[in-house]
């Protein structure tokens, strides 16, 4: 049978490796700034076994023939890992702040408000 421990082992090497500052670096200080990278990671991991048959004894035979061979066998595994970048924390003595690299959400809410202003004037008009 394989190693018991190999997907602890390979969970460890993903919780190794897995951490912003592996994948996007150390924090970073400008004079009195100090700026954080920020980022979402994941990973996954599978892993699997299989046995065969064993075949019974025929007789009173001690002897061991091929048919009398365990039959099969089997083992795998496998991962992912995912990371993207969320944005920076920037501490100054000021004040603390997140960026964020990305504002998906203040273009769809945009977006959205636009698009009720723009119905809510096209029905003022046809009143």
């Amino acid at each position: 049978m394989p190693d018991q421990n190999f997907i602890e082992k390979l969970a460890s090497g993903f919780q190794q490796s897995a951490s912003v500052k592996n994948i996007f670096g150390e924090p970073i200080r400008a004079g009195d700034k100090t700026i954080i990278p920020v980022a979402r990671i994941a990973y996954g991991l599978g892993g699997g076994f299989g046995q065969g048959k064993k075949n019974k004894k025929h007789g009173d035979s001690n002897a061991i023939t091929q048919e009398d061979q365990p039959i099969g066998e089997g083992a795998g595994g496998g991962g992912g890992m995912y990371a993207r970048a969320k944005g920076v924390y920037e501490i100054t003595p000021g004040c603390t702040r997140f960026i964020p690299v990305d504002n998906t959400r203040q273009i769809i809410a945009g977006i959205c408000i636009g698009f009720l202003l723009h119905t809510l004037l096209v029905c003022n008009r046809r009143s």
